[in-house]
Parts: structure tokens; C-alpha cells; sequence
């Protein structure tokens, strides 16, 4: 099992300018790049993807809707998608209505507008530690200085510990992922969500809760910190971007009482999001095929995740960790030893393999090494092979690294 603050030294847990040398345009970069067995960016395979399904719901949308759907719309999004979106996070525990729900261009601009509208800089902003590289970057965008709070690989933030740093720094934000956080697929326990809301609550601390990943956790899906607020501590965001298309761009955020000024923003940045993407992920959400596309869907992830971990088994160094992850695609390696990721990267890239080292997820120097792994995105030939070159390598360095010592 993985341990409370594996990541940091306890002395590196305070705020801090935040400065990655690889993020999400990096990755990015890489999904469209052949011949290369991407362990690395953290989105699903095309061949996952509900296309047949969707193209009935576009054709579906266009009859709905006619010409509407290629003209303006208001900037809080496809009134019918709005009040679909609400029921389906009703069915979670959210007491809200259509009117509550703002549509965006995926949880990346969610995200953004909410750390823009409640950031101001040299505001602390609290947030997983590790924690996904573009959350990073968006705190170091709004001006913020990130505070890092320890966690645990499975059950994330550690709430008796993180509470001692919330009060001794008293930041203004908290960004986390409640279910299947990036990079380590921990969720929360559901006994813990409620006290995270009343601790919030007793300290005057926003949350912005990122539930990006919540429909792919296998069996029952937990609440959203949300569902325990009213929405004047939690604000929500979240897309279909894991579990339907990224290629659709559909995000959406529950404002609470920050709606007004996020939806100020949202106009100024792109005037709406995509209504012809709004109305065909409506058609597909009302239609069977989204419950029968989840169900095969956290099938596959299952399937890739288990054998991913075999193959880490198999073919890493021995005393190697690895999250266990209720659902998703990601898995987080620690190894035994401390390796040179960033050469480590070099040579994997040399031999055709990309992942994501450990440091992009860091606010401050790691005492580990450590990676993030996408089962999700190859084929299982490739997956299995792709790890066999990586334990490889990590086994030679190991080598390498010993013989320099003698």
C-alpha cells in the first residue's frame, strides 16, 4: 500500500509558485504522433468511443432542434442539455435545476473560469499532492500560489493531515478530484465527503470539485462533495470528455453563487460553447446507447487496468507500488529506487514508448520516482509491450546507477 505524503518532504508543504517543464500542450502533442505507444496522455482510445451512436444522435439533434442548432445560442449553454445534465447529477444527490448548470468547452475551461473568477494573485490555492499537471498550471495562470496537501495513492487527500495545513495557511481555494483523481485514480471515501464540506465551511474555503472521472468508478458511483452543499462552498465542474468524446468538447460547471461572474467570463472568452455538440450529447444522454456505452466501457478499463498492473508486475523492478485505482483508465507506479525520470524519458521516447514522469504532477522536488500510466489508450499487445520496454529500461538504469556507486 501506498502511503500518506509519499510525494513531497514534509518541509515542502506550503505554498509555492508553481513551474512545470512539460504540460498539457506537451502531451497534447503527442496523441496524434504514429508509431508510438502512448502510456502517456491521459485520454481514452478512439475505438472506445460511442461513434455509430453519436452519429444517430446528431442526425436525432439536427431533426430536433432544425436550424436553430447552427445559430447563436445563450451563453449558459442547450437549455435541454442544461436540464439533462441536472437530472442526471440529481440522481447523485445534487438538489439543482437546469437554471444551476453552465455549459463550457470541456472541464478544462471549467476549470478555468472558476480559478479566474475566484483567484486573485498571490491567493494560496490548496490541491492534491500529485496533482494533475494542468491544475497546476491554471493556479499558476490565475496568479496563485499552490499549497500541496499530502494523499494517499488510493484514498486521496488525507483529511486529519490536510486539515492542520488549511488552518495553519488558511488558503483561499481548495481544487480537487473527488473520484478517480488524475494521476492516481484515488477516490474519496464517501464517509469522508460530508467532512470535507463542513471543514470548508468552518474555514471560509471554497472547493472546486473536478468529477471529470466519477462515471467511470466500477459499481456504485459516489456523491459528489456537492450533493452536500448548497453551493456556497462547492463548485462543481465536470465533462463528458473521459466517458463519451473529447471530440465534442462538452463540459459543464454548478456554479452556485459564483454563476453570474463565471458566466461574465464565459461570454467574453468564446460567446457559448459548440450547439451542435450540446444538442447531439443531449440526443445520446436521453437515448439507451450512454447506459449501455458505460457499462462496456468500465468493462474495457477494467480489463486494460488489470492487465497493465500484471504487466507492471511482471516486468518492473521488484518493490514497485501501484495505486488500485475503483475504475478509470490511469494507473500511478512508484518505484523502489530513485531513477533519473527525466533520462529515463529520453530513452523510453528512443524506443517508441512515451509515459508521464512523475515530476509534471509535482508543485516542488520529488523525493520518488514515480510515473502515471494510460491503459486505456493502446492496444493490449501494446500496452503489455510498452511496459515490458519500460521495466527494461528501469532495470538497466538500476544497473547502471549501482555499478557508478562501486
Amino acid at each position: 500500500m501506498m502511503q500518506e505524503s509519499f510525494f513531497l518532504n514534509e518541509r515542502e508543504h506550503k505554498p509555492r509558485k508553481v513551474s512545470l517543464a512539460m504540460g498539457l500542450l506537451g502531451f497534447m502533442q503527442q496523441v496524434g504522433q504514429k508509431d508510438l505507444i502512448n502510456l502517456a496522455a491521459g485520454v481514452p482510445a478512439p475505438e472506445l468511443l460511442p461513434v455509430e451512436e453519436l452519429k444517430k444522435a446528431f442526425r436525432l439533434a439536427t431533426q430536433k432542434a432544425g436550424l436553430s442548432m447552427w445559430a447563436y445560442q445563450t451563453p449558459s449553454g442547450h437549455g435541454p442539455l442544461r436540464m439533462t445534465m441536472a437530472a442526471r447529477l440529481g440522481a447523485r444527490g445534487l438538489k439543482i435545476t437546469g437554471e444551476d448548470v453552465l455549459i463550457t468547452t470541456g472541464c478544462t475551461q471549467a476549470l478555468h473560469l472558476a480559478l479566474q473568477t475566484l483567484v486573485r494573485p498571490g491567493d494560496i490555492v490548496a490541491c492534491e499532492s500529485p496533482c494533475y499537471y494542468n491544475t497546476l498550471e491554471q493556479i499558476s495562470a490565475a496568479g496563485g500560489l499552490a499549497l500541496p496537501l499530502p494523499s494517499n495513492a488510493n484514498t486521496g487527500l488525507v483529511l486529519k493531515s490536510a486539515e492542520a495545513l488549511l488552518k495553519k495557511y488558511r488558503p483561499k481555494v481548495l481544487v480537487l478530484c473527488s473520484t478517480l483523481s488524475n494521476p492516481t485514480g484515488a477516490s474519496i471515501p464517501e464517509e469522508d465527503r460530508p467532512r470535507w464540506v463542513q471543514l470548508a465551511r468552518r474555514l471560509g474555503l471554497t472547493i472546486i470539485e473536478d468529477d471529470i472521472y466519477a462515471e467511470l468508478c466500477e459499481g456504485i458511483v459516489p456523491p459528489p462533495l456537492r450533493a452536500f452543499d448548497d453551493g456556497s462552498h462547492v463548485l462543481y465542474v465536470s465533462s463528458f470528455c473521459k466517458t463519451v468524446s473529447p471530440g465534442l468538447r462538452v463540459g459543464c460547471a454548478v456554479p452556485g453563487k459564483w454563476m453570474q461572474p463565471m458566466l461574465e467570463r464565459k461570454c467574453m472568452a468564446d460567446l457559448h460553447s459548440s450547439l451542435v455538440s450540446e444538442a447531439t450529447l443531449d440526443a445520446f444522454l436521453c437515448s439507451p446507447a450512454m447506459g449501455k456505452h458505460l457499462v462496456n466501457l468500465q468493462k474495457t478499463c477494467a480489463l486494460k487496468r488489470a492487465l497493465g498492473t500484471k504487466a507492471v508486475r511482471d516486468y518492473f523492478p521488484e518493490g514497485t507500488l501501484i495505486s488500485e485505482p475503483r475504475g478509470g483508465f490511469i494507473l500511478w507506479v512508484q518505484l523502489a529506487k530513485k531513477i533519473n525520470m527525466k533520462m529515463l524519458e529520453a530513452k523510453a521516447l528512443q524506443e517508441g514508448v512515451s509515459f508521464a514522469k512523475g515530476e509534471v504532477f509535482a508543485c516542488a522536488t520529488t523525493r520518488v520516482s514515480a510515473m502515471r500510466l494510460n491503459c486505456a489508450r493502446v492496444s493490449e499487445a501494446q500496452l503489455v509491450k510498452g511496459i515490458k520496454i519500460l521495466g527494461g529500461l528501469i532495470k538497466s538504469s538500476a544497473k547502471v546507477k549501482e555499478k557508478l556507486k562501486t
